[in-house]
């Protein structure tokens, strides 16, 4: 998943606070940015069981004779 807004790589060394921008670098200091949301992955996934599931029952993976997916 890309987040059109970036965050500078470098704000905890050149900046007092984050800065935010469009731009594929920093435009107060010039360093790279990165992505500034999180990965879209939790350990907690409360519905990642039902996800699963689901693109099971529609063919979507394939599923072992003991109804595992394959790794």
């Amino acid at each position: 998943m890309k987040s059109p807004i970036r965050r500078c790589s470098e704000w905890r060394a050149a900046h007092d606070r984050p800065v935010y921008t469009f731009a594929e670098r920093c435009p107060d200091c010039g360093a790279h940015t990165e992505n500034s949301a999180p990965p879209p992955f939790s350990p907690e996934d409360r519905y990642g069981e039902y996800r699963r599931r689901a693109r099971r029952r529609s063919g979507d993976v394939d599923v072992g004779s003991d109804g595992s997916e394959p790794e």
